[in-house]
């Protein structure tokens, strides 16, 4: 039989490894970093310890050498407990090793959780546009000048080193994005807290360079390759934001099941009731569909097979499936369900903000319009 949808004993072990770490090793820690807006370096110091940041990077660097599907699984279950800390070991294990050019240092940094690593490609007037950027880098005597100002930049301030897209003059007058490393230290390079609604202790930064000079060797995966890079790492990370959503949304529906078997109205508990038991199970469907079509994105990137379509469609499904299940679960805790006493609220407001990363929903059908019906339809320009 060619289909298997089983996982091997080695990917349950570790999701039950990750599971209880996250308890102990993050949930002490998730509601005042949201209170506070404040950056979870006690968490992110255990993913380290614990080998949660090296998954897929290599032994000698001091990683797992694992799979996609591993680091799936360990996105899935830290956002049962945390979206912010699922999103910051998916960035961390996806950044050092699906875009060369970091160095060794770096990537070791990063495996251990003593330093983080970003990306800085948004502007006001380019998001998923990237080829409208305005920022820009010349060539002065081996080194790129960097000015303009990014904004919606994860784990700013926070991070270490930045990637950072800007067009560089060729010398026939084009521009060719490239992506180049940045330390978040450098002179010229400033940097703006941007408070948000959801995932608030990942923070979000305006990063301004203003004459910002690093070496020409720091080009991140070749000269002229910024919007390759990026797109090709996309196609990993959009199947693990949808896997963020759906943990956090799997751990609300279980806890709701718990709740609706207890919680008593009329002399008998509310789960008895189909207004309640419906939505729950169609919920729970949508979201076990969900997964498997995450899951096999990322067994398509494992095999080197193109998974722009499947990333896609589980990155739009997933999370909007997953807002839909959080909403109707809080309704069912009643007013309670409203209150920051319990972590619903905050769910739900954490899911919203994974909408935008790695691209919009509608982007992300965007792209499936264009697998599915070819580029030329996924032209909007009129």
């Amino acid at each position: 039989m060619a289909l298997d949808y089983s996982f091997s004993q080695e990917h349950e072990s570790f999701r039950a490894f990750v599971r209880g770490f996250a308890r102990e090793g993050i949930q002490p820690y998730v509601v005042e970093c949201d209170e506070k807006e404040r950056f979870p370096v006690e968490a992110i110091r255990h993913m380290g310890k614990a080998g949660l940041l090296g998954i897929i990077a290599p032994k000698r660097l001091g990683g797992m050498e694992g799979d996609y599907i591993m680091l799936g699984i360990a996105v899935e279950e830290i956002a049962r407990v945390d979206n912010s800390c699922a999103m910051i070991c998916s960035m961390q294990n996806t950044l050092p090793n699906l875009v060369p050019g970091w160095g060794e240092e770096a990537a070791r940094g990063v495996i251990s959780g003593e330093r983080l690593v970003c990306i800085a490609t948004s502007e006001t007037e380019a998001g998923s546009d990237l080829s409208n950027m305005s920022t820009i880098a010349c060539v002065e005597d081996g080194h790129f000048v960097i000015n303009g100002e990014k904004i919606h930049v994860s784990l700013m301030p926070g991070a270490a080193l930045m990637g950072v897209t800007a067009k560089v003059q060729q010398p026939d007058g084009s521009s060719r994005i490239t992506f180049i490393r940045v330390p978040a230290d450098a002179p010229g390079v400033s940097c703006e807290l941007m408070p948000e609604m959801g995932l608030r202790s990942h923070q979000l930064g305006i990063v301004r360079l203003k004459d910002v000079r690093v070496p020409v060797e720091h080009t991140l995966g070749g000269e002229g390759q910024g919007k390759a890079v990026l797109y090709a790492r996309w196609n990993v990370s959009r199947c693990l934001s949808a896997l963020n959503a759906l943990g956090a949304a799997q751990q609300v529906l279980d806890d709701t099941i718990e709740f609706v078997k207890k919680k008593e109205v009329y002399g008998k508990a509310i789960g008895h009731y189909q207004a309640i038991s419906f939505p729950l199970v169609e919920h729970s469907t949508r979201v076990e569909a969900g997964r498997m079509l995450a899951y096999r994105g990322l067994w398509m990137n494992t095999r080197g097979e193109n998974a722009a379509r499947i990333a896609g469609m589980a990155k739009w499904s997933g999370i909007t499936d997953s807002i839909a299940a959080i909403q109707d679960c809080l309704q069912m805790f009643g007013a309670s369900g409203y209150l920051k006493a319990l972590p619903l609220e905050r769910r739900l407001r954490d899911v919203l903000g994974l909408t935008f990363t790695g691209g919009t929903i509608n982007v992300m059908k965007l792209t499936v319009v264009k697998e599915l019906l070819g580029a030329s339809f996924m032209d909007i320009s009129g």
